[in-house]
């Protein structure tokens, strides 16, 4: 059998460690990443801005939900490579560099390779995978690579992570050619050649935000750094004190109305705050039955979700560090920092300067700034018919691939399979991470996407599994 992971970021590298540990018999897995740099690490795990804390502690970060202390262990045993990036001894709470756990995932992987059983090897591939195609259901998949490559598959997984983040609508987008933007939020390239003085527009007010902000920090920038998102609110503290709360009973109403849902979260924190717990453990406890409510609203009642719901819970589920939020505050009182409720109306290059007009959140009129650097940290493109990767078009194009109502990520089945043609699932071909948002909507974060990689490994390796139960009975 021959597997190929397309994305060598967590979901491709996870995929991949999970089959060599399970496979017994003659297997290849080709993990293919576009950027020789992020192969087994992608971009999250590869970027090398100054500040870059994973948003979790490291207690919460193991690869394998059965060893939940298997990055701690590892941070332990690894540490003196590490000695002016982690304290010592290793506190688990702690908020390590995201590089760290890149080096971990790794670490991993390799260590996959040489246990995998006889016959069971990983190719790994650098280039960009241009179509996945097929004459009829059934047979392998032909993937064409970059330069002209290609590769038989008997079976496919899409696992390409967060996408680039889209660029804002503008009526004049002919600045996003300009040297003075960055599209991409995720390295350091956006910080580039960056005067110390000069006064920088960031464009949404997301983790990836957080990140950027720290890390001129660490620069010792000292221009002024403008943050312009709709609502303008920013992640909430993490809080790693808070006391678990118990799983919590979902009423059938809350199961069919975001409004509900709405309501009973806040009920559930004021009763829980009575008994000295905090919100920070509600929603933990709330989060392994967001798929099953997600999945019991109609349509419409995802769409109310998504335009008065969904900004304020996002910052409260996926949170930054306390040392982050301490920061941040600092920069704030200091007036070097100003985060703003606005929407990007125009932005144009005058030289060396961009002129930025907003209009701030429930007013009509206009305001103006002039910076150096424009950063796109609006978060991760979902919407793939907007995507610019021949990959996608081409599945789009020949209806291998069905985005959503919502324009979250793809239709699939609940074991990942992708839905085509009137919603026909497309046998061979999977997806796992952040295009599943539609299905589970929490589905970016490890804890979700590590169980989606033992279901689908599972899933991949079932015909091996029933040729070898049929061999042993033979």
């Amino acid at each position: 059998m021959k597997i190929a992971i397309i994305g060598g970021g967590l979901s491709g590298v996870l995929t991949a460690i999970y089959l060599l540990r399970k496979a017994v018999s003659s297997t290849t897995i080709y993990l293919i990443e576009q950027h020789k740099h992020q192969l087994g690490r992608g971009v999250a795990y590869a970027s090398t801005l100054e500040y870059q804390p994973l948003n979790v502690p490291a207690a919460a970060m193991s690869l394998f939900e059965e060893q939940p202390n298997d990055f701690v262990a590892w941070l332990s045993s690894h540490q003196r490579a590490y000695t002016t990036q982690l304290t010592f001894p290793l506190n688990p709470q702690d908020f390590v560099p995201r590089c760290i756990f890149g080096d971990y995932l790794q670490a991993r992987l390799q260590e996959a390779v040489g246990k995998a059983a006889k016959g069971v090897e990983l190719i790994s591939l650098v280039g960009e995978v241009c179509s996945a195609k097929r004459q009829e259901e059934g047979n392998p998949f032909l993937l064409t690579l970059g330069g002209g490559h290609s590769i038989w598959a008997n079976k496919v997984v899409l696992a390409l992570g967060n996408l680039a983040p889209a660029p804002i609508p503008l009526a004049d987008p002919s600045f996003y050619q300009s040297s003075a933007y960055a599209a991409s939020p995720w390295c350091a390239e956006a910080l580039a050649g960056l005067p110390v003085t000069a006064p920088v527009l960031l464009i949404g007010s997301s983790l990836t935000m957080v990140d950027l902000v720290g890390s001129l920090w660490a620069r010792k920038h000292q221009g002024k750094i403008c943050v312009v998102s709709r609502h303008g609110l920013l992640p909430q503290p993490y809080d790693v004190n808070a006391v678990p709360y118990s799983r919590l009973p979902i009423p059938v109403q809350v199961r069919t109305s975001a409004l509900e849902l709405f309501r009973f979260i806040r009920c559930e924190i004021r009763k829980a705050e009575a008994k000295g717990y905090s919100w920070h453990s509600v929603l933990d406890a709330l989060r392994d039955e967001i798929p099953a409510i997600w999945q019991a609203f109609s349509l419409q009642e995802k769409k109310r979700f998504m335009r008065h719901i969904r900004p304020y819970w996002e910052v409260h589920r996926h949170r930054m560090p306390e040392r982050s939020a301490a920061l941040l505050e600092e920069l704030q009182a200091s007036g070097q920092l100003h985060v703003m409720a606005a929407t990007v109306v125009a932005l144009q290059q005058h030289g060396t300067a961009v002129q930025v007009t907003l209009r701030k959140r429930k007013r009509e009129e206009t305001i103006h700034l002039s910076v150096d650097s424009v950063i796109n940290c609006t978060g991760p493109q979902s919407d793939l018919t907007k995507v610019d990767m021949p990959l996608v078009q081409q599945l789009l194009a020949d209806r291998m691939m069905t985005p959503d109502a919502l324009r979250l990520g793809v239709l699939t089945s609940p074991q990942g399979v992708l839905l085509g043609e009137q919603a026909a699932p497309v046998t061979g071909l999977y997806t796992l991470g952040p295009l599943r948002k539609a299905t589970w909507y929490e589905s970016t974060a490890l804890r979700e996407i590590r169980r989606q990689a033992g279901t689908l490994t599972n899933e991949l390796l079932q015909q091996e599994q029933i040729e070898q139960e049929v061999g042993e009975v033979a």
